[in-house]
């Protein structure tokens, strides 16, 4: 939390291309899992979509946090 406190420091850990494009791709897959899981509440069941839905959703933000972890 401390590194992304530190956002104006040079050297900081948004200096990096790989943690920021980490970061947004972790935010595209919260909101692929919000969005999914939306989707089932108004659909009132967790269909094969919704399913797709979260599992991209998951698949996305392992990948973002994989990123920041290169």
């Amino acid at each position: 939390m401390a590194l992304l406190i530190a956002a104006g420091n040079a050297g900081s850990f948004w200096a990096s291309p790989s943690n920021v494009s980490g970061v947004i791709w972790l935010l595209i897959g919260l909101v692929g899992i919000v969005f999914s899981l939306v989707l089932a509440k108004a659909l009132k069941r967790f269909n094969a979509l919704v399913w797709a839905l979260l599992l991209a959703g998951i698949v996305i933000g392992v990948y973002g946090v994989w990123r920041m972890g290169s």
